[in-house]
């Protein structure tokens, strides 16, 4: 496979602060028709790494190519594949939504009045497009960044906190087109998040960091494999002790939950299986629940958070 078929490589990147080492030899790889994750509690190193990629930041060392190209050396080569969206987008408040993209798509030979009109439709602000951007809430301040980085259909988003201040609806909305580009036009987003929920449900692969370091990567069906045979199971009084629970074989892990629940996963049986054995063995069971575990889960319990991500 030649650099050009990859829209996104990292490769060793650093960068420090001083004594700071925000990012530590980082190196991922995205590839188009990919929707990727990118997570980390905060001060991982998550915004430095968007800063480098997006060339607003120098890297220490390492490099950045997007599409083959490398971004220090070359950006306006590399970044005419690139649309982005770095934290809070710039907007001029006293122009319209539509004024707005306008002015960012005279930085761009390819852009059309059509597409114009078309984005502001696909992001919900086509009725609200001759509205002064002043008028907006966050959320549709937030759809119109996105607009922006969509302007000229570059083959490569970069994306931070796309969703912040949007409600359900129009998050579901921007996230099921993004989605639809990805499987249709082979687009490649490397987004940055907190609602771990959103990047469960919409992306194909997620890139952990912490300390500046990779920890986890992989597909998300994948990471989350291991975890489908956890069955919750609720007893009648007091639980019996984990240790006595792991004696039984076709037990991989016992966790307690409560005082009367605890969490089993089984190795390769299933929760009817699980329900005779432990009938069995005497115990009494007042309900009895299979349990997918989320990413949240895997993602708190890889880097250690106890705060909600």
């Amino acid at each position: 496979m030649s650099p050009q078929d990859c829209a996104l490589r990292l490769n060793n990147l650093c960068k420090s602060f001083g004594k700071i080492c925000a990012v530590d030899n980082l190196s991922l790889e995205v590839y188009p028709g990919e929707m990727v994750g990118f997570l980390g509690p905060n001060g991982a190193g998550k915004s430095t790494t968007l800063y480098m990629i997006a060339g607003l930041v120098h890297p220490s060392a390492g490099t950045i190519e997007v599409f083959g190209h490398n971004v220090c050396k070359r950006f306006k080569d590399a970044m005419k594949y690139a649309g982005t969206m770095v934290e809070t987008p710039t907007l001029y408040e006293y122009l319209s939504g539509r004024k707005n993209l306008e002015l960012i798509s005279r930085l761009r030979a390819d852009v059309t009045d059509g597409q114009v009109g078309d984005i502001l439709e696909r992001i919900g602000l086509y009725e609200r497009r001759n509205d002064r951007v002043a008028t907006y809430s966050h959320g549709m301040k937030q759809r119109l960044g996105l607009g922006m980085a969509l302007l000229g259909q570059p083959r490569l988003l970069l994306l931070d906190e796309p969703t912040s201040g949007m409600d359900p609806e129009a998050t579901r909305q921007i996230l099921t087109f993004l989605q639809e580009k990805v499987k249709t036009e082979r687009l490649a987003i490397f987004v940055s998040s907190h609602l771990l929920y959103e990047v469960e449900e919409y992306c194909d692969k997620v890139f952990v960091i912490n300390h500046g370091r990779l920890i986890a990567s992989g597909k998300v069906k994948d990471i989350l494999a291991p975890h489908r045979n956890v069955t919750q199971v609720t007893f009648s009084g007091t639980a019996p002790k984990c240790d006595e629970l792991l004696g039984n074989e076709g037990i991989l892990n016992a966790e307690s939950v409560s005082d009367d629940t605890v969490e089993i996963t089984l190795a390769k049986h299933d929760s009817s299986w699980l329900n005779n054995l432990l009938s069995k063995k005497g115990y009494k069971i007042t309900a009895l629940v299979p349990k997918q575990k989320t990413l949240k889960e895997f993602f708190l319990s890889v880097t250690g958070e106890r705060e909600n991500a």
